[in-house]
């Protein structure tokens, strides 16, 4: 499971023309002089009825031309959103090939060239200084260390650089992001990478519960439809009501998906106050809710371990899930006492429009899609892992020889 290993995001930020526009700033910390910023490209005008057939679009976007495709809404849209990264990655890589080739500094989508003075270095703009003047003051520093870890003929003490080795480097959460070196930035961006992937895994994990439990709901709730027993029918639809209202707080896209079960019955008196009545309460701070804060992109500050301890405080995504399901136990929903009529309404609304038929068969495509993309995000969470392992091993590499080459020029 994800949880004991080290959201997939809505793709709302492809919103932009595919232009490059230079952002100039007269005075850029970092010796930065301007940046060239990637601008993603607009689904709906660019990619959709030119790389992709419109229907597809109409049907993830509108709901229609959905038959024609044979697909539900949330799964059209899950593909025209596979297809259109698929379609505007090359693009960015592109942009970021002709930004390094032309001596900029390549970062997430944006490309950064140095002010006159500064060149681009492992990553950022660093300043051009004398040699002999920066020579010296690393051998100043590395000599403090040597004294500890070399032995007298410049060569490692392995057994204890092998246990110490870390703070030498510049695995060091009090050393600033930018200060560090090129090993160590890779390390960390590698695992804030990492981090995400598993938020991501953690909720589609949380989702895939919510998912299975409904639909085990959603067929107690169709039989007792089917074989008209009023009491049965709505406690069962009082209860499919209160996690529809749960995963609309808390878990936006799959509650969402389940919002056909509670439209059309503004009219319809008993169940609307019904509605209304669970509605109210629901608890404002749903248990479904995913605080990122501590954690995303937090290992270049905190660092590494803290922002994994943050992920683990989240806890295990199936019981966060099913706590939901629990706390019908308690919660106070409306009575069993409706109209033989209103019976009716609920069984023309969700029975014979294929409401409940829909949902069981879109829960069913969503849960081979979430299962896909969690192996998927397991193996890329392992190659990560592997990355960061690597980074390390060359800052390792890299701190054992500057220790001995600046015990070497000082003998």
């Amino acid at each position: 499971m994800l949880v004991d290993m080290i959201n997939f995001t809505k793709l709302n930020f492809f919103t932009a023309l595919i232009t490059m526009v230079f952002v100039v700033s007269g005075c850029v910390p970092n010796g930065i002089a301007k940046t060239e910023k990637f601008k993603y490209p607009d689904i709906k005008n660019e990619f959709c009825g030119v790389a992709i057939s419109y229907q597809y679009c109409k049907c993830a976007f509108h709901n229609q031309f959905c038959k024609e495709i044979g697909m539900s809404k949330s799964a059209a849209n899950s593909y025209v959103q596979g297809e259109f990264r698929k379609w505007w990655e090359p693009k960015l890589q592109a942009f970021g090939a002709a930004c390094e080739s032309a001596g900029g500094i390549f970062k997430n989508d944006e490309c950064q060239y140095c002010k006159e003075d500064f060149e681009a270095k492992d990553g950022q703009c660093e300043k051009i200084i004398d040699e002999e003047t920066a020579e010296s003051d690393s051998q100043e520093v590395d000599l403090d260390l040597a004294q500890d870890v070399l032995n007298d003929d410049c060569t490692l003490n392995q057994e204890i650089y092998d246990r110490d080795w870390k703070k030498y480097s510049d695995i060091d959460n009090a050393i600033a992001f930018e200060d560090r070196s090129y090993e160590t930035k890779q390390a960390l961006t590698a695992e804030d990478n990492m981090i995400d992937k598993m938020l991501i895994g953690f909720a589609l994990e949380r989702d895939l519960e919510l998912d299975r439990q409904m639909r085990a709901e959603l067929v107690t709730y169709k039989d007792a439809l089917v074989k008209n027993i009023k009491t049965n029918l709505l406690k069962s639809f009082w209860r499919l009501s209160w996690i529809t209202y749960s995963t609309i707080k808390g878990a936006k896209g799959t509650g969402e998906s389940y919002g056909s079960l509670l439209e059309g019955f503004d009219e319809v008196e008993k169940i609307a106050t019904g509605l209304k009545v669970i509605q109210a309460n629901i608890p404002g701070d749903s248990s479904l809710a995913i605080d990122t804060s501590t954690m995303t992109g937090k290992a270049k500050s905190i660092g590494a371990n803290a922002a994994l301890e943050a992920f683990e405080s989240l806890g295990d995504p199936v019981k966060i899930a099913t706590k939901v399901f629990e706390d019908l136990a308690n919660a106070a929903l409306p009575s069993a006492d409706i109209t033989p009529e209103e019976a009716k309404i609920l069984e023309q609304q969700h029975l014979k429009k294929g409401v409940i038929d829909n949902l069981i068969k879109e829960i069913d495509q969503r849960t081979g899609q979430k299962t896909a993309q969690i192996d998927q995000i397991e193996t890329e969470i392992a190659q990560l892992q592997t990355e960061v392992t690597g980074w390390e091993n060359k800052e390792k590499e890299r701190v054992a020889f500057d220790l001995e080459d600046s015990c070497k020029k000082l003998k």
